[in-house]
């Protein structure tokens, strides 16, 4: 069975921090999220990712992980 891990860092701006996505958001280093809080859109980019995975017998257990920072 895969178990997938997603973990979002964002950099700075309003929204800066660390937030687990549970079911996990397909993006492509390069690619860009536009984040809408408290009625104000920020454009972050992803400017970095990694994805792991080890194999557990019969699990198979995925982490990735994104960077964004934000953009004008």
């Amino acid at each position: 069975m895969i178990k997938k891990t997603t973990i979002a860092t964002f950099k700075d701006g309003a929204y800066a921090g660390q937030y687990d996505w549970e079911g996990g958001i397909p993006l492509s280093v390069g690619e860009t999220i536009v984040v809408t809080l408290r009625g104000q859109e920020m454009k972050y980019e992803l400017v970095d990712k990694t994805t792991n995975l080890v194999v557990d017998g019969q699990n198979q257990l995925v982490t990735t992980q994104y960077w964004l920072e934000l953009r004008d």
